[in-house]
């Protein structure tokens, strides 16, 4: 067999969830749309460096590993938003002043306030979602606000009596039922939000920048129909004379949208992937899973395995993608566990505080049925109430499933992309079963083709040289771009990058991840 031919004969079959909106994909559509930036002083100078040649060609000529990519290229500020609000704001306080004198100097400028709020939750780092609730928090201040005023300056029509013991209790009472219902309101579309909204505060990669980068693949989906994945083949001889034959599956996603898709932990401007299957003297050995910067690996007999029209195992290994973060997995599997990733300590702290926000939601929620699975949890968990991972398992029947961070969803019940054998036979989970319809039916992109094209990396085309950051370099690690398949991430206050161990050390790695069995 040539390499392509053997390459083709083992290669994976990725099963997504429904909801996915980022697929394998070739890196020169992404590297056409990206910008170049460098990330220190002193590799500013190498952006000069060959700066007539395309971007492709151009990153393996870069020496240092202090530069980032930028896929969705937005401007620095909404700077024009707001001038044109100061402009507008100030034409309109002296044409009300004018006219009303300080009445409509006043009106003017609450149309200027609220004008300006409605620009700033357009324009900053928040997530969409929050806006409705946002809205009605002002709405509820306003209801509690506006009537002092009435209740403290007497009226000449209206008897003190009438005010304070007729209006005043109808008042209450209205206000006590708004405030149940608006708060009710605000803590399940706003509370829940915090968490996630932080971490978009202080990424680079906000919900937006999502929303954006999913817009620009699905233009390049239009050229570019076809799933791709880099296959590369390494030869090599262990200590015991063993002839080991390594298959590498390179996959390369545009976006990781992990926090938007399912609550998960982060997100970043590109992905890198791996599945390698290992040949012992010839014979399938196991199969390696790329999950988080880390992996994990599956004896070939317990492999799953795409099956053909025949119901005949094929030699294709099923990859279960999960859903926004890409990390690869053996079987269909909704995994709710701290100790997948190694999160830094303010993420950790958010997370906790994740879970016990939604806790705390669902015991003093004005919806019965809500406490009750509350209470009900406390009374099962007892000791282990606040537990990292406690808070799995609360979900009612109304559509409302509680997504704690972090989650993993490798349900497999979307698109599939490989072997195109008998996929009815094929394991899945219903993603339905664990998202709000708001996300599991949300709307996706998939290549036109499910059938995979074939590019060989061992040749290392310059674009594999490249040390430095796919995505935009972020304030927190886990939000930044992540690093090429040949180079681990360039350390802090580090110069120089080493190889990866998959990729330079592939049977280190296998040794490695064989501990864990």
């Amino acid at each position: 067999m040539t390499d392509l031919e053997l390459l083709e004969h083992y290669e994976p079959v990725l099963r997504f969830a429904k909801s996915e909106r980022f697929f394998p994909m070739a890196v020169e559509p992404y590297l056409e749309k990206s910008s170049l930036f460098a990330s220190d002083p002193q590799a500013m100078l190498g952006l000069f460096d060959h700066s007539h040649l395309p971007l492709v060609q151009r990153l393996g000529r870069l020496k240092s590993e202090k530069f980032y990519l930028r896929f969705v290229n937005r401007p620095l500020s909404d700077s024009d938003a707001w001038v044109w609000w100061a402009f507008v704001s100030v034409l309109a306080i002296v044409i009300g002043w004018l006219g009303a004198q300080v009445a409509g100097a006043e009106a003017a400028l609450g149309a200027s306030l609220m004008a300006a709020l409605i620009i700033f939750m357009f324009a900053s780092p928040i997530r969409l979602r929050i806006i409705p609730a946002a809205f009605a928090a002002l709405f509820f201040i306003v209801l509690e606000v506006m009537p002092i005023w009435f209740f403290l300056h007497p009226s000449q029509y209206i008897s003190i009596a009438v005010e304070y013991l007729i209006l005043l209790p109808i008042y209450l009472s209205v206000l006590f039922y708004l405030s149940v219902r608006t708060m009710n309101f605000v803590l399940d579309a706003l509370i829940p939000e915090l968490p996630g909204m932080m971490l978009d505060v202080l990424s680079q990669a906000t919900e937006k920048i999502a929303q954006e980068a999913y817009a620009e693949y699905s233009k390049i989906l239009i050229k570019e129909p076809e799933p791709v994945y880099y296959g590369r083949i390494l030869r090599q001889t262990d200590q015991d004379s063993n002839q080991w034959t390594i298959l590498q599956y390179h996959f390369f996603y545009a976006f990781n949208d992990w926090r938007l898709a399912a609550n998960g932990m982060n997100h970043h401007e590109a992905d890198w992937e791996l599945v390698s299957v290992y040949l012992k003297n010839n014979a399938p050995y196991s199969v390696l899973f790329s999950q988080h910067g880390s992996g994990s690996m599956e004896k070939w007999e317990t492999v799953r395995l795409a099956v053909d029209k025949r119901g005949r195992h094929t030699t294709h290994p099923l990859v279960y993608v999960a859903l926004g973060s890409h990390a690869n997995y053996s079987q269909p599997e909704v995994i709710r566990l701290p100790k997948m990733y190694k999160s830094g300590k303010l993420q950790r702290l958010i997370f906790w505080a994740d879970g016990l926000i939604q806790y705390l939601f669902l015991l003093f929620n004005p919806n019965q049925k809500a406490r009750q699975i509350a209470m009900k949890d406390a009374a099962v968990m007892r000791t282990h109430i606040l537990a990292a991972d406690a808070f799995r398992n609360l979900r009612d029947e109304d559509d409302y499933y509680l997504v704690s961070l972090p989650m993993e969803m490798a349900t497999g019940d979307g698109f599939r992309i490989g072997f195109q054998g008998d996929a009815l036979r094929e394991g899945v989970v219903q993603s339905s079963s664990y998202l709000k319809r708001s996300k599991s039916d949300r709307k996706t992109t998939h290549p036109k083709m499910n059938e995979w094209k074939r590019i060989l990396l061992n040749s290392e085309p310059d674009w594999v040289q490249y040390k430095g950051l796919w995505g935009v370099k972020s304030f927190l690690v886990e939000e930044s771009g992540p690093p090429g398949p040949k180079w681990d991430r360039p350390a802090k206050n580090k110069v120089g990058v080493k190889e990866r161990m998959r990729w330079g050390k592939p049977l280190d790695w296998l040794a490695e991840l064989e501990k864990n069995l």
